[in-house]
């Protein structure tokens, strides 16, 4: 099967319970790339956000690995603990909506507002004030972000 690609990005209202939708192009790959209406979050390896994905994403990555047993190959703990077992599933329904976690929407300091960026396989989900004030990150998606929160007259 050919994947799609996390291609799009936009900034959507959470409510109180942790409430937020996938906007629509980001949510049709999630559709066309797994079989169940459901994505996965981790946090972010570097940044303040999370990272996102479809459920077949995992099994891509695990088929990537050297092949034998786990005693045959040499892997750290650490890191096949945080690309398969720090994952929280969260389902969808038909407009995209689903429940941050909690754990995870504190630790990427998401509030009233998540952006979502596009990122090929995958898509991060920010605190749009925590990625504009993270300077590892383009100008041109800073300023993206900054857009979309002038359009919904947050600055």
């Amino acid at each position: 099967m050919e994947r799609e690609l996390y291609l799009s990005y936009g900034l959507q209202a959470v409510d109180a319970k942790g409430r937020v939708a996938v906007p629509a192009k980001l949510r049709s790959v999630l559709e066309k790339n797994a079989d169940a209406r459901e994505l996965l979050l981790k946090r972010h390896g570097k940044h303040v956000c999370l990272s996102a994905f479809d459920a077949a994403w995992p099994k891509i990555l695990y088929s990537r690995k050297p092949q034998g047993s786990d005693e045959d190959v040499d892997t750290d703990y650490n890191v096949a603990g945080k690309a398969f077992g720090n994952l929280e599933t969260a389902p969808f329904d038909s407009a995209g909506r689903f429940v941050l976690p909690t754990f995870y929407r504190r630790r990427a300091k998401i509030d009233k507002w998540a952006f979502f960026h596009g990122r090929g396989d995958t898509f991060n989900i920010w605190d749009p004030h925590t990625l504009i004030a993270d300077t590892e990150i383009d100008a041109d998606t800073r300023e993206l972000c900054e857009f979309l929160m002038e359009e919904k007259g947050l600055v």
